[in-house]
């Protein structure tokens, strides 16, 4: 198959001449028959490097092949091939934030060069000034089935199975300017990994009812009408393919108000840093536990004896250090040998280490005082817990008291480090000020979490080697050591940030298989703009930074195709059977949602659930009262307790009541956060704080996992901000 791919500027000025590629012609049956379309608005020059079939924005439609070159050396046979020229330009905020640019510039590509393919959760990007998705009849997030019909004017398929794929279609809601406000569609499932898919938009409308008209770029394929210039006949082949794929399943292609195709990264490209970091660093290990240091062992936090809690372990442990940053520290990015885009990271100078921090805390359901020779010991199960956006492992949230209670009442000794990379020491180094106005920076935060990946992944193996925690005298009392041990695997928990990077661990990691992700989420572009307070937290740089509203839409997808390689959104395909090298393929994961989530919108457990299929509890929906016309379309339900796979739990607060103050309202439909002004509490933590979630998790995290029914008929009820049950 003929596919057009961007050419380097020196050829565009010979093929604008009018000289064709040899062997790139349009086959006979292409040709175009009709008269010369006006394409003199249109820079032939800009070909090299633009897509102008939407001549408002450089890289809109976006994710789009047009943008790859073919490579034989990648498992999809491309690569992504931005070039500088067509990339957003940060604007300078040093002036009013010291430390950051002064000077204007381009994003830098190299990094996303790297990849074979866009993201499996690719937000779909293009613009039509005035279109109105009521008229069109777009299908909306309140029914994803719309998205399957017949005659959805808004679809995307699979390019080799024709198969349809479940999406929704919104417009931006933090543009004012409808000038400027991009057209999003996003997938309610993830794509799959490697698979090419083709992006059909038809019989668009305005608020008027009337027919929006393509561009004549666009036109001119679809019509079969001459351009007059070689670099825009060159892609005609590649445009009848598709329009061939889609005749094929019934879409017309007079209908069209335009399409294109884009691939989605291999599992290899996505996954591949992580994995050879991963596996490097074990073999490292060869058989031994990681070397670790306890610093200090005391049954008080901050000075104080706390009720459930008998003793609190500190120390540090080391990891390989695969950064270019001495000791791993913040501003660091992968180590790679040389400059070839397929290189995988290695040890910054051969032998240099992390020193990660570590916190392990024992309740005194395991030892009720270790002051006390007569207290007998009952071995806690050993798990990790994850915290949150740009927290601390060892410190913050790891000594809530829904943690303690947890630890207590299910006998559970919690170890934490810190994810690095989005720890609040990133934040103190002003590493995420960097990103935000510049992403060409996002590689200093996402390559550094995926080494904070391995640091859990070291620290799990310290909680099941016999030569780890096990050999030290803080973890023994009177010579019993104080967790299981002899165990495979440890077991995971995490929450909110501790949800979103969670599963990637779970996914990759050697002795890791159980994971409960509390409040999770996956695709960090669906997130954010979803994330309440964003806005006012990161939104502050960022849109300064970006101030086209185009520009910001592209940014959070060009961003999306690097977090990838660090969060959920880039292994859930692993835990739908898609396995990944070295890994064990028995893992199972435990999603806990919280309806009207503050922070990770709701509809992001949902996409997880469908790409990894798990099934629900039912009856789940607040009966009469949820944004979905159609809720949890394409989710299964759990049919029988006690429940054997990946699951998911959506816990409820209850509806927001003013006279009490109590609950929440349900969140906005489009990619802007709720607030407590206008939607009650946040629920955001209330799921952690529930003792039948509690006694869920507990069954779940073990060997021989079992979901296990703690709603009966009714709705999952959780606590809401106050403590007490609704």
């Amino acid at each position: 198959m003929l596919r057009f791919h961007p050419l380097s500027l020196a050829m565009a000025s010979v093929l604008a001449s009018g000289i064709l590629l040899s062997g790139c012609g349009g086959s006979s049956s292409s040709s175009p028959r009709g008269p010369q379309v006006d394409l003199s608005d249109l820079d032939p020059a800009q070909a090299a490097y633009c897509d102008q079939m939407i001549s408002s924005h450089c890289l809109y439609p976006f994710p789009n092949n047009y943008f790859t070159v073919s490579d034989s050396n990648t498992p999809t046979q491309l690569r992504v091939n931005f070039q500088p020229e067509a990339m957003p330009i940060a604007q300078p905020l040093g002036a009013v934030i010291p430390g950051l640019p002064t000077e204007p510039g381009p994003v830098q590509p190299a990094e996303w060069n790297r990849n074979d393919g866009f993201s499996p959760g690719a937000m779909l990007l293009a613009h039509f000034p005035g279109i109105d998705l009521e008229a069109t009849g777009a299908p909306g997030l309140s029914d994803l089935s719309a998205s399957l019909a017949d005659d959805a004017p808004i679809l995307v398929m699979d390019a080799d199975t024709g198969e349809r794929h479940l999406i929704w279609a919104e417009l931006d809601s933090t543009a004012t300017d409808p000038a400027r406000q991009s057209l999003m569609i996003r997938p309610a499932k993830n794509f799959i990994e490697g698979h090419r898919y083709i992006v059909a938009l038809r019989n668009l409308r305005d608020s008027n009812g009337d027919l929006i008209e393509p561009s004549n770029l666009f036109r001119a394929y679809r019509d079969k009408l001459r351009t007059g210039e070689a670099v825009y006949e060159n892609r005609r082949a590649a445009m009848e393919d598709i329009f061939s794929r889609l005749a094929q399943h019934n879409v017309d292609r007079s209908e069209l108000t335009l399409a294109w195709d884009f691939t989605v990264a291999s599992q290899q490209n996505i996954a591949g840093r992580l994995l050879q970091i991963r596996d490097d660093a074990f073999a490292r290990l060869g058989g031994n536990a990681p070397e670790f240091t306890v610093t200090s062992f005391s049954e008080e936090i901050d000075g104080q004896k706390r009720t459930k809690f008998s003793r609190g372990i500190v120390g540090t442990f080391k990891v390989p250090n695969y950064l270019t940053s001495p000791g791993g520290a913040p501003g660091g990015s992968f180590n790679y040998g040389s400059d070839d885009p397929d290189a995988l990271p290695e040890v910054r100078n051969g032998d240099d280490m992390v020193d990660a921090r570590f916190r392990c805390q024992v309740s005194e359901a395991t030892v009720a005082d270790f002051d006390e020779p007569a207290s007998t010991v009952t071995p806690a199960r050993p798990a990790l817990y994850g915290h949150g956006l740009f927290g601390e492992g060892p410190g913050g949230e790891f000594r809530s008291n829904a943690l303690w209670d947890m630890s207590f009442d299910h006998n559970i000794m919690y170890c934490a480090t810190d994810w690095i990379g989005m720890s609040r020491f990133d934040v103190e180094a002003g590493i995420i000020p960097l990103v935000l106005a510049d992403i060409s920076n996002l590689p200093m935060m996402n390559d550094r979490s995926q080494q904070g990946i391995l640091n859990f992944m070291y620290l799990a193996e310290l909680l099941r080697h016999e030569d780890g925690f096990a050999s030290h005298p803080a973890f023994q009392h009177n010579g019993d050591v104080v967790f299981q041990t002899g165990l495979d695997e440890v077991f995971y928990d995490g929450n909110s940030q501790g949800g979103i990077i969670g599963g990637a661990l779970v996914a990759t990691a050697p002795n890791v298989h159980r994971g409960v992700l509390g409040v999770p989420g996956a695709n960090y572009s669906l997130l954010l703009q979803r994330f309440g307070p964003f806005a006012e937290r990161f939104g502050v740089i960022l849109y300064p930074a970006y101030p086209d509203k185009l520009d910001q839409s592209l940014v959070f997808a060009l961003m999306q195709m690097l977090w990838d390689r660090a969060e959920n959104n880039g292994y859930l395909s692993h835990f739908a059977g898609r396995y990944l090298p070295n890994t064990e393929q028995d893992k199972r994961i435990l999603l806990h949602g919280a309806l009207g989530d503050h922070l990770v919108t709701q509809w992001s457990p949902e996409i997880m659930a469908r790409t990894i299929g798990a099934a629900m509890h039912e009856p789940t929906r607040r009966l009469g009262d949820h944004n979905d016309a159609n809720p949890y379309y394409g989710i299964a339900d759990i049919e029988q307790y006690p429940y054997e796979g990946h699951a998911l739990m959506v816990w409820d607060s209850g509806a927001y009541d003013p006279v009490s103050d109590r609950g929440n309202a349900l969140p906005p439909v489009g990619n802007i956060g709720p607030n407590e002004d206008d939607h009650g509490h946040d629920p955001h933590e209330s799921p952690r704080r529930t003792p039948a979630a509690q006694a869920q998790k507990s069954a779940f995290m073990q060997r021989d996992s079992e979901v296990i029914d703690v709603c009966g008929n009714d709705i999952c009820r959780s606590f809401d901000h106050t403590g007490l049950a609704r």
